[in-house]
């Protein structure tokens, strides 16, 4: 019986507060300096002593394995790696050996920030082979799974008394400008959503910017909140639709320093769950993961299809 294997691949981030300084050491190649570690340390701290993005890929990792079984009746191992922690992609990858092994980012928008740190990471592991199936920000049961999220924040109140603000990882403006399609395909996500819902009002924020020099996209979320307050809304729903787990940006920037804008603001803060586990997004996840094998070559064959 033909095996599948699908590599589940993410930034990750530390468990503990005691393991952020190797976190930052492998996402940054430096090491942390003793104020930023700290400010680090302590958003870690007060979302509960870690992040939960590693566990949460697990559990992605697993209900996604279990979808993909029933759905094409064959062997299929689903196994999360890591960019920035344990298990690495190389160590992911070291345990997939099937002909029909495939990469999947949990990254629903393509830029070279983060598809081509994947496509490195699979190219260093010595897996070029590995194809990675990118930019799937359009897919409908993604789309599907944040109206649902929002129809389930909401849980009955009215949409239209709602502004929506959408939210995604701020980049550097020269990776737009140089040809980066990371937020048109926002843009084409985000108006998908908005059509299904329609909402009062709604903006697009971009959040969690970068230390570094340069300029980064705007508007800012925390301005883009203050346009809303000036527009006479009192009721604010932020969907992280940039984030497809919660972690420290969801958790921290969000609900904790963005909050606070929003409430001193007078306004009423909620927020949708990130997709994490859903059913829906699992769903979602399983037909990218069908519909790439269905349309490449099954090896050795010449023919399209994964066959049950």
């Amino acid at each position: 019986m033909a095996t599948i294997d699908v590599a589940l691949l993410a930034f990750g981030g530390p468990e503990t507060v005691a393991a952020a300084p190797d976190f930052l050491r492998s996402m940054t190649g430096r090491e942390p300096d003793p104020a930023t570690l700290a400010v680090v340390e302590e958003r870690y701290k007060a979302i509960g002593g870690g992040s939960p993005l590693p566990d949460i890929t697990r559990r992605q990792a697993r209900a996604l394995q279990a979808h993909l079984v029933q759905q094409l009746a064959v062997e299929v191992r689903v196994r999360p790696g890591f960019l920035y922690v344990e298990p690495s992609v190389a160590d992911c990858l070291a345990e997939l050996d099937a002909p029909d092994a495939v990469a999947l980012p949990l990254s629903p928008f393509s830029s070279r920030l983060t598809t081509d740190a994947y496509r490195r990471a699979i190219d260093e592991a010595g897996r070029p082979d590995v194809p990675l199936i990118d930019g799937w920000f359009a897919d409908r049961r993604f789309i599907g799974a944040h109206t649902a999220r929002i129809a389930e924040t909401l849980d009955g109140a009215e949409v239209d008394e709602h502004a929506l603000v959408f939210t995604v990882h701020n980049v550097p403006l020269e990776t737009v400008m140089e040809g980066d399609p990371y937020v048109d395909q926002i843009h084409q996500a985000v108006a998908q959503i908005v059509a299904a819902t329609a909402p009062g009002d709604w903006r697009l924020g971009f959040q969690s910017k970068g230390r570094g020099d340069g300029e980064w996209l705007v508007p800012e979320v925390a301005d883009v909140v203050r346009e809303l307050a000036e527009d006479g809304w009192k009721k604010l729903l932020v969907v992280p639709v940039g984030f497809v787990a919660d972690h420290v940006e969801t958790l921290y920037d969000l609900d904790v320093v963005l909050r606070e804008e929003i409430e001193g603001l007078g306004l009423r803060y909620s927020r949708t769950p990130a997709l994490n586990d859903s059913v829906r997004f699992i769903e979602g996840l399983a037909d990218i993961v069908i519909s790439f094998l269905a349309a490449r070559p099954v090896p050795g064959t010449g023919e399209t299809g994964a066959k049950g």
